[in-house]
């Protein structure tokens, strides 16, 4: 059913088109009323027609059906209710009711106002609806337009930039103010004199001493609408009988409005009148002037938070954004399917950890992300990833240490949240104060992160065997009675896959765009060097830069990490050498159908061919020679190969990581046009996904996440990373796709906001402002206010069902949990308030209202890829051997706890787990056997020999091979097994570490 509705161009009326033009339900009868303001309008509505098919008619959002049902007395609870489950509200975040459209910040859904201060109807106010002007000019509009939401492209529209100090600044022309131009008369600025809404910056009297204009040239897509938003009030000190008018010009198009003086009017009470007015750019480059029509007199119309908002689709589908990769690959890269191979084999070989047991896929498993259960938690309160970097935070950091639970803890469902509150759908109190209205009831600085090594200091390695010669380090934090336990990371892992989509990496930032091709901090590192064979044939150090290779400076980060994957000390050259002179993936199973190394298959089903697909042979076919065939040796001692091992782990692990693009998912059926693709609810889940709940402010585009390249340089956006916007409180610089969402106290860890000690900031906003940013387009001075610290990229949101536990400290164990976060809003709004981001304020509508949140859960459930769930090609992956804790303490060592992820071929396995059910029901993998406990030195028959042993195996083919490690050997007929071949002794049999 198609119903046009037409809007005057002008404040008060709403008139809709007689309703028996159109074929209606028996009981649907009569003409649809008109109103003042939107809800007013839609309660007008309900007047006039039975309240379901009303709902149907006018497609409401939510918001609107509430208020107009208000508005015909039903009560709250019972709006709220028929308002969510109304199943034919189609989820759009225009909804096709263009008058409902309040002052929004910059990529808010248009449905929720940031504007407190206009006129609000009584019953409205109880929602947050203000009364606003409906958008100009007044066209017939479609009821079911394409779902849109809007995104700022004005620089300035605060009158935050001018570097003007004085409370009234007279600018007259020619000059100019900030962003913006003064070409004609004069104009005032305010500073701090004139309240403007939520503290949205400064105004400007389009009168100084005389009527003035200031116009702004902004760069437009041709054929793209543009909504020109603004505040309008008057100067009225002077005159105050006469009545105030502005012109406002989009290109050739020109809009007047006329304001009389409000009663009660004062420059703290402005009675601030909102404006949208809606044009189609017709050139690349549009002029945007705001002009006074009030001559001959100062004081004339004031304007202010002024944005130019493009309309932009709401996500489409994953396949319509490129996967970015470096423009200069083809330098490096001479076959990219062997390039693929060797990345996979790399990221998945457990023989990369100095222990032999650890890979890249360790923490990255299960749907790109990490779900065991048991010593997986760390005391909280890092600071950062370099440290402490205020007195606060050490503070912190100690208090935490003094009430961490302890290592080698096995979770539990009711371990979560870890922030608790009465009801996690409503704001809570500070304190644990039970006589609040919702009292906290729990609070855990830990974090929920990824076990790695065991603290080791790196030796040397043993050429031929995957584990590392190393020295036991003290360790105060994890360990158990005597033992060192495997370390876990001060932050959650995120997921590696559509990683490739992300601007930078890591939920810091810190894995730069460039990649350097040694560490992950790019461009920051100028020392950086790789070896290449100059055209004399002989080795030289370069600096090289590879744009939008974030995957790759991000892979060299946790090969060298000393909590991750390496004993402390160990270079890449080492690791290098050591993988040379192994079997790739010699102690995992890999599948026959593996969609990239099956072809490399070991005949014996365990690790790839040693002859075709060894790690040496792998590189000469996917690098250009120059990377890789220098005959001399390096100062260090090293071959070429071996020396630019960080190279090659670098690029080849970021093209594995970028086949990893799950662009299947249900929600992408629906974006391409199957509308059946999502159920019901979901439906209802999605459009407050992009309205009430603001979710797609900072998970936007077919990615749904922040921080990606499409947005910050690429298909969506100009060239930037680098917004001015309204924060909590004021305004702020900060990184695009990081936020402070205040999970925590900003102090325990600051995010992107933390400075390495060598190369300055993380932040693009504070690398700017201190001039380490070659290519600064903001010109920030050391007086701007940048709101980075505790902000962290946001995630994409893609497979999230599977990719749990949530946030950057690993603190909510599913969906649930999480969506009642936002709900009730910012667990810590006083505490980071400083740099808390806007669009955490929380969601009325849904507190208090469990089905409304398990229709935004099933919403979220339908951005799964099945192939990710059923680990089908390209996310099938060789057999992985992972620790999940400790069993116990011998030989004062912890003894892992081992379970298997078997291997999978191009058409998958079995489906994987939740976090929440391995919590819940344990990981449905298959745990190897534990070691039996041997003998003691005291009760054996004769005396235990321990020592270094030249031992004689055979791997699980029969094939004789020979290991040099340690060994205990318990004489007698008393034995022992562990994940390793056995091997026989004069006295009794024993075992050699390791999975052969």
């Amino acid at each position: 059913m198609n119903v046009d509705r037409f809007f005057c161009i002008g404040y008060e009326e709403i008139m809709f088109q007689d309703a028996n033009q159109y074929p209606m339900p028996p009981d649907g009868v009569g003409t649809l009323h008109g109103g003042s303001g939107s809800a007013q309008a839609a309660a007008g509505c309900l007047a006039g027609l039975q309240r379901r098919w009303c709902l149907w008619l006018c497609r409401l959002s939510v918001r609107t059906a509430m208020a107009a049902m208000l508005f015909v007395g039903v009560p709250l609870a019972t709006a709220q209710d028929a308002a969510l489950t109304n199943p034919e509200a189609v989820p759009l975040v225009n909804n096709a009711v263009p008058e409902i459209v309040p002052a929004i910040a910059d990529g808010q859904p248009v449905l929720d106002p940031v504007v407190p201060d206009v006129g609000v109807d009584a019953k409205a106010a109880r929602l947050g609806l203000p009364r606003i002007a409906p958008p100009v000019p007044g066209a017939f509009v479609d009821v079911e337009p394409p779902p849109v939401w809007l995104r700022n492209v004005l620089v300035d529209g605060f009158f935050e930039e001018s570097g003007l100090s004085a409370r009234v600044n007279i600018v007259t022309a020619p000059a100019t103010l900030g962003r913006w131009t003064v070409d004609l008369g004069n104009v005032a600025l305010h500073v701090n004199d004139i309240k403007v809404p939520d503290d949205h910056g400064n105004a400007v009297d389009l009168n100084g001493t005389r009527s003035g204009s200031l116009y702004q040239a902004v760069a437009t897509t041709p054929g793209f609408r543009y909504h020109v938003r603004f505040l309008m009030s008057g100067n009225w000190t002077t005159f105050p009988a006469k009545a105030r008018s502005l012109a406002v010009y989009f290109g050739g198009e020109k809009r007047v409005f006329t304001m009389k003086r409000p009663s009660g009017w004062s420059k703290t009470s402005m009675n601030w009148e909102q404006y949208d007015l809606v044009f189609t750019a017709v050139q690349p480059v549009t002029g945007l002037r705001f002009a006074s029509e009030t001559p001959n007199m100062p004081d004339g119309p004031v304007v202010a938070d002024i944005r130019l908002l493009k309309e932009a689709l709401a996500p489409g589908p994953l396949e319509s954004i490129q996967v970015p990769m470096p423009e200069n690959l083809a330098e490096f890269i001479l076959d990219r399917d062997k390039a693929i191979a060797l990345g996979k084999a790399l990221y998945w070989d457990m023989q990369a950890g100095s222990d032999g047991r650890t890979a890249c896929a360790t923490c990255h498993w299960n749907a790109g992300a990490d779900i065991r259960t048991k010593n997986q938690l760390h005391p909280g309160a890092p600071g950062s990833t370099f440290g402490h970097q205020s007195v606060t935070s050490l503070q912190q950091g100690s208090d935490a240490v003094k009430a961490f639970r302890g290592a080698n803890q096995e979770l539990k469902p009711g371990d979560f949240p870890f922030h608790r509150f009465r009801d996690l759908t409503r704001p809570g109190s500070d304190n644990t104060d039970t006589t609040a209205t919702n009292p906290l009831i729990s609070d855990s600085m830990q974090v929920f992160g990824s076990q790695g090594v065991v603290s080791e200091g790196f030796i040397s390695i043993v050429l031929g065997n995957p584990v590392e010669k190393c020295k036991k380090l003290a360790d105060l934090v994890f360990s158990v009675s005597t033992a060192n336990t495997r370390q876990t990371t001060g932050r959650n892992a995120p997921s590696s896959i559509n990683a490739v989509f992300h601007d930078r990496l890591f939920w810091d930032g810190r894995a730069n765009r460039y990649f350097n091709g040694v560490n992950p901090f790019g461009d920051l590192d100028k020392d950086a060097r790789v070896y290449v064979v100059s055209e004399h044939g002989e080795l030289q150090q370069v600096q090289i830069r590879l744009d939008n290779a974030a995957l790759a400076s991000q892979a060299v980060g946790p090969a060298l990490s000393s909590v991750e994957m390496s004993a402390d000390g160990r270079n890449f050259p080492e690791l290098g050498r050591k993988l040379f002179s192994l079997q790739p993936l010699a102690l995992q199973k890999v599948h026959q159908n593996d969609s990239v190394l099956g072809i490399y298959r070991s005949s014996s089903g365990r690790g790839l061919n040693r002859d075709t697909a060894g790690y040496a042979q792998l590189i000469r076919e996917a690098f250009r020679p120059e990377w890789w065939s220098g005959k001399q040796i390096t100062e260090s001692g090293y071959t070429h190969m071996e020396a630019n091992f960080s190279l090659y782990w670098g690029l080849a692990i970021m093209l594995y990581e970028s086949t990893l693009v799950s662009d299947q998912t249900p929600f992408d059926a629906f974006a391409k046009g199957d509308r059946s693709a999502l159920s019901v609810n979901a439906m209802k889940g999605f459009r407050i996904f992009l309205n009430e709940g603001k979710c797609i402010n900072c998970h936007h585009g077919p990615e749904f996440a922040g921080a990606t390249v499409s947005m910050i340089r690429g298909q969506l956006s100009e060239d930037g990373g680098i917004h001015f916007m309204p924060m909590a409180r004021g305004l702020a610089y900060y990184d695009e796709g990081f936020y402070n969402i205040g999970v925590r106290p900003t102090t325990e860890d600051i995010g992107i906001g933390a400075a390495h000690p060598l190369f300055g900031p993380l932040s693009y906003s504070r690398r700017e402002q201190s001039g380490q940013d070659p290519d600064a387009k903001h010109f920030l001075t050391a007086g701007d206010r940048v709101a980075v610290d505790g902000a962290f990229k946001a995630p994409t949101l893609r497979n999230v069902e599977l990719t749990g536990p949530y946030m950057h400290n690993g603190s909510m164990k599913n969906l649930t949990e999480v969506v009642q976060f936002y709900t009730r809003g910012s667990d810590f709004e006083h505490a980071n308030l400083q740099d808390l981001d806007t669009d955490v304020s929380g969601i009325p509508l849904l507190q208090g209202h469990h089905l409304g949140i398990a229709s935004v859960v099933e919403f979220l459930e339908h951005l799964t890829d099945p192939r990710v769930k059923y680990q089908k090609a390209p996310f099938d992956h060789p057999e992985l051997i992972l620790v999940n804790g400790h069993e116990s303490v011998e030989w004062n060592s912890a003894l892992d706890v081992l379970v298997v992820l078997p291997e999978t071929g191009r058409d998958g396995g079995a489906p994987l787990q939740t976090f929440e059910d391995a919590l819940t029901n344990g990981l449905n993998l298959v745990k190897l056997p534990t070691p039996e406990k041997p003998v003691s030195p005291a009760a054996a028959a004769g005396p235990a020999y321990k020592g270094p042993a030249s031992v004689s195996a055979a791997d699980a083919n029969g094939k004789a091979v020979v290991r040099s490690a340690k060994v205990q050997i318990s004489r007698g007929p008393k034995s022992f097994e562990a994940n390793g071949p056995k091997v026989a002794a004069p006295a009794g049999t024993g075992v050699v570490g390791g999975t052969d």
